[in-house]
């Protein structure tokens, strides 16, 4: 079986701590280790100097250098042309109360009609009155993804806190407020 590629959100962006983004944005305010585009940019001084033959950073009093799974790691996701995750197209996103004192938050999404191809909330800001999520989709390891899309019904659970006001749900097309559905 072949490597996959990595993708900076569920792979690369873990690798980097609040610590090292605060750091590097002292050294070079145009590196911010959270943001894609400025990884991307700056993908080369990151291998120089996380992922050479003689790492210096992080330095050894905050961690150390990186292991070599992770240089491995990063410099694949160069390789491999620097994949991510795209935003999802929801349609007929629902808030709707359910078991306890939960809500669930739902919606379709056109994804590829590929096996390991996927769509899922991933959670922004929990709130405390309101709750912030992205629709992630995954387009999966064949490359170009196949042109006929399938519809996935898409579910997050919400605390009751988290939902008081609603939630917000950024997507492709921009940021949706979704109330609780009165039934």
């Amino acid at each position: 079986m072949a490597d996959r590629f990595p993708v900076f959100e569920l792979h690369v962006l873990p690798m980097f701590r609040q610590l090292d983004r605060q750091h590097m944005l002292r050294v070079n305010t145009e590196l911010d280790l959270l943001d894609y585009d400025s990884v991307k940019a700056n993908a080369d001084i990151i291998v120089q100097f996380a992922g050479g033959n003689t790492p210096t950073m992080p330095p050894a009093g905050v961690g150390g250098p990186w292991p070599s799974e992770w240089k491995a790691l990063f410099t694949r996701w160069v390789a491999g042309g620097f994949r991510r995750l795209s935003l999802g197209n929801g349609q007929n996103y629902k808030l709707a109360k359910s078991v306890g004192n939960t809500h669930q938050l739902s919606c379709a999404v056109p994804i590829p009609n590929a096996p390991d191809a996927s769509a899922w909330f991933d959670i922004v800001d929990p709130g405390p009155a309101t709750a912030t999520y992205r629709l992630f989709v995954f387009a999966g390891e064949t490359d170009p993804p196949p042109a006929n899309p399938t519809d996935v019904i898409v579910r997050e659970r919400v605390d009751a806190a988290s939902a008081v006001n609603g939630v917000t749900v950024i997507d492709v097309n921009g940021a949706h407020k979704v109330a609780e559905a009165l039934v």
